[in-house]
């Protein structure tokens, strides 16, 4: 377990010589993977936004099919298998063998139904909030299959014991990602729930019922994620915790704890009217709190912390990327009034913020599950692709946003748009440049990943250095 240690003792989360490591990469497998096929999605989504060549584009539905695969790999999937492969590097060596392959068999097929769904013919994309889905069985067998696979492993590391010895992840780390797995496991008993008592709609109309739970619920875990991962990164950059154990699980109780309504109501009916307002509810008051009790904490530490860390190390870029996008998504969610571009602006800062901290967290769970001796890369390649990221991100939603403003709709592609004012085409244009930045980020770190990923297939040398 990483103890308070002075900055020159934190280069390495050691966590043994490989024993009890497989779920935790078999799990980052998963992540990698998703976000690669959704980054190469994204490009395409990207280039379909820009008014200059929109004309090229005739078939709105190609987009509307990648946009709903692309979303599901880069929401689902890869929050749920990163939160996943933390939990594995917490828990991995306790658990049964027999669950964990059960679970990633499942996830595979998942994952191949995503994709082989997309391409059935007349497969119809719907564009529901929160798990967008293509209206065919083989889509559906996929996306029910990853979410019984995931779901198994949240559950049964939910009620495992941390592992005793030398561990990469500190306490109250540990403790926020029970949280996130708590509400992920709620979210999937919502989606149950839905499912039975759903009755047969207009397929946006259905679907919107379908997930329209789950998928709230599915943000707190999101968020709890993202906070856990706050923890860590700050641990990993000052060499002391930020919160103690105690601490966390008050907090985090407090983000999850209410999410427990929502299986109930699910099954109670999706057409009443407790189901749909209660979820925007607690999505809109049960998370900023939280969340702005953890930033205010960094910030007083910071102003009161006499020798402060060397602002310079990847971590702070991840933690303060993190942190500056969710305040930015805070306020465009705030500016929304109707359905325009400001509400994509909006989560597209929400999980770009999620999404930062996870890839920055990434680069010290490679070292952690790295064979022994493997080294642990260059800082200055992961700050400067943070910072591309993050950056990128952020002009996107912006563009979304300034695009939104001046009544700019939402989910249109290629001749669907009508650009009519100089605002929504500047908007549009500020969105494509902050999206091709954050793509080249995303491409950035890909690479590095892969090159890490290579690495585990090589022997450990015979001995450290």
């Amino acid at each position: 377990m990483l103890a308070v240690l002075p900055r020159t003792a934190v280069p390495r989360a050691a966590v043994g010589t490989g024993e009890g490591l497989q779920p935790a990469r078999g799990w980052f497998l998963f992540a990698i993977g998703s976000l690669v096929l959704a980054g190469l999605l994204s490009l395409m989504l990207v280039v379909g936004r820009l008014p200059f060549l929109g004309w090229l584009f005739t078939d709105p539905l190609f987009f509307k099919r990648a946009l709903v695969v692309h979303v599901d790999l880069a929401i689902v999937v890869w929050f749920q298998a990163g939160a996943l492969a933390f939990l594995g590097l917490a828990v991995g060596p306790r658990l049964p063998r027999g669950v964990t392959a059960a679970a990633f068999t499942l996830a595979g097929l998942g994952v191949a139904g995503l994709l082989v769904g997309a391409l059935m013919p007349g497969a119809l994309p719907v564009l529901a909030n929160y798990v967008p889905v293509i209206d065919h069985p083989v889509f559906f067998a996929g996306l029910a299959a990853w979410f019984v696979g995931s779901g198994l492993f949240f559950a049964v590391a939910l009620v495992t014991p941390a592992r005793t010895d030398a561990r990469a992840l500190a306490p109250a780390v540990v403790v926020a990602l029970r949280a996130a797995a708590a509400a992920n496991v709620l979210a999937l008993l919502t989606f149950a729930g839905a499912w039975r008592t759903t009755p047969a709609a207009a397929p946006l109309a259905y679907y919107e019922l379908l997930f329209w739970g789950g998928g709230h619920v599915l943000q707190a875990g999101n968020v709890a994620l993202m906070l856990a991962l706050w923890l860590q990164l700050w641990h990993r950059w000052s060499g002391r915790a930020l919160l103690g154990p105690a601490t966390v699980a008050a907090l985090m109780t407090a983000l999850v704890a209410p999410q427990v309504v929502m299986p109930g109501l699910a099954f109670t009916g999706t057409t009443e009217t407790a189901y749909f307002t209660m979820a925007t509810h607690l999505m809109r008051w049960t998370l900023f709190p939280v969340v702005l009790v953890v930033l205010g904490t960094a910030a007083a530490r910071l102003w009161r912390q006499p020798a402060r860390p060397a602002w310079g190390d990847f971590r702070f870029a991840g933690l303060a990327g993190s942190a500056a996008l969710t305040l930015l998504g805070f306020i465009l969610g705030s500016l929304i009034r109707g359905s325009s571009t400001l509400v994509p602006g909006h989560y597209h800062c929400a999980i770009g913020a999620v999404t930062i901290a996870l890839m920055a967290a990434a680069y010290d769970f490679c070292t952690a599950v790295a064979p022994a001796g493997e080294p642990a890369g260059e800082p200055r390649r992961a700050r400067l692709q943070l910072l591309l990221f993050g950056g990128g991100q952020a002009v996107f939603g912006l563009g979304f946003a300034l695009a939104g403003a001046y009544g700019m709709g939402r989910k249109q592609y290629g001749v669907e748009q009508h650009v009519r004012t100089l605002g929504e085409y500047l908007g549009l244009s500020v969105m494509g440049l902050g999206g091709l930045i954050a793509v080249a980020g995303g491409i950035f770190f890909l690479a590095v990943m892969v090159r890490r990923l290579g690495a585990w297939r090589r022997p450990a040398p015979l001995s450290t250095p």
